[in-house]
């Protein structure tokens, strides 16, 4: 059976990770800051933003798989 239309070519929704930041994680980022609140720790990006948190950082967990702001700790 013919289609009525035309569909476009699939495009991906989420980019591929590159080959150079696989088992790469935030735990090991230059960027990653440690924040005291309290008795608890808060883990925030210091590239990536957010509107959703006061200090207008990303919060994140150190598992999470590293972004292409990735950099190695030194």
């Amino acid at each position: 059976m013919n289609t009525l239309f035309e569909l476009p070519e699939q495009t991906e929704l989420i980019p591929r990770i590159p080959a150079e930041l696989i088992g790469k994680t935030c735990n090991t980022c230059e960027h990653r800051e440690r924040h005291q609140m309290g008795g608890s720790i808060i883990q925030y990006c210091g590239v990536r933003k957010s509107n959703r948190t006061e200090n207008g950082l990303l919060k994140i967990q150190c598992k999470m798989q590293a972004c292409s702001s990735y950099k190695k700790i030194s």
